[in-house]
């Protein structure tokens, strides 16, 4: 198995350094020291022995694993796992293994290449094992395996030219989800009230419908709890309403895809859950003070 996408097309010399496996129980290639892995159990019982700690997962999880990670592994019980494999330098050419190992970007602050680092910094900054597997929802699982499995057939199906950006598009807002995921998971890791609880459960709604028409009235409905109740938790821990985060969230999304690909304006408005492009791009215009196309044009990075 080749751990990089080579282009079907005649003419075309074009290789992307991911792919996905899936399998019913664990490969070789989840010892490889030159790539990443982001792996999903859905099913079964895996083991993972790193540096003499031994971890049996049960329940569906996702692993990160990095090229140092020297782990050895059994498969207790077969089922289900998605691999993705990748090297840094799909999201930015200047990840290489190298560089990020000497934390190069570590502190560059403020800037757009450390807010593309920060994609990949829980493989690296994070020492412990321990603490890159995380234990998943139903409903994590099922956002997951759903862009892994968008990655997989953009880089199977390559249907149109657009198939290289496309499929890095997925692993943007796949790392995006885990990045937002996680640090809601951080921030309330010491507590415990119905109102941290609650907040979490929308938090974790928004990011897995951000492509959906979400509205007051869904949310309400769906976690019946009342609308100033809803915007009273959420300006507590964001001081932003409830829609002005959803919106923020919303056009991070958006930057991340615009600056990493060349997929159509009108595709990336509907990915983050705009389906009329000219309300997309005057949202856009008003927060970012410029348009989808001129954001674009100024931060585009994609080789």
């Amino acid at each position: 198995m080749k751990l990089y996408t080579e282009c079907h097309w005649d003419g075309w010399d074009r290789i992307v350094d991911m792919t996905v496996e899936k399998s019913d129980s664990l490969t070789k290639y989840i010892k490889d020291e030159s790539i990443y892995k982001i792996l999903l159990h859905e099913k079964g019982e895996i083991r993972l022995i790193k540096d003499g700690v031994t971890f049996d997962i049960r329940k569906p999880s996702l692993i990160l694993l990095s090229h140092k990670d020297k782990v050895s592994f059994e498969t207790l019980k077969k089922g289900s796992n998605i691999t993705l494999y990748m090297k840094p330098s799909v999201i930015r050419d200047e990840f290489t293994l190298e560089k990020i190992d000497a934390n190069a970007f570590k502190e560059m602050f403020g800037q757009t290449i450390y807010q593309d680092y920060v994609l990949v910094s829980d493989f690296t900054e994070i020492e412990e094992l321990k603490d890159r597997i995380y234990e998943l929802s139903l409903n994590e699982v099922g956002k997951i395996k759903s862009l892994m499995n968008s990655v997989d057939k953009e880089l199977t199906a390559q249907y149109d030219g657009f198939w290289p950006c496309r499929s890095r598009s997925y692993l943007m807002e796949l790392l995006f989800y885990i990045a937002n995921m996680n640090f809601h998971r951080d921030a309330g890791a010491d507590t415990v009230s119905s109102d941290d609880e609650i907040y979490s459960r929308i938090v974790e709604y928004l990011s897995e419908h951000i492509s959906e028409n979400i509205t007051l009235e869904r949310v309400t409905g769906d976690f019946n709890i009342n609308r100033n109740k809803l915007n009273e938790l959420f300006l507590s821990k964001t001081s932003k309403t409830c829609l002005n985060y959803l919106a923020e969230l919303r056009l991070d999304m958006a930057k991340i895809i615009l600056s990493k690909t060349q997929i159509p304006i009108g595709e990336v408005s509907e990915r983050v859950g705009y389906p009329d492009q000219n309300y997309f791009t005057k949202v856009f215009k008003k927060q970012v003070d410029m348009t989808p196309s001129q954001y674009r044009k100024k931060e585009y990075s994609c080789r």
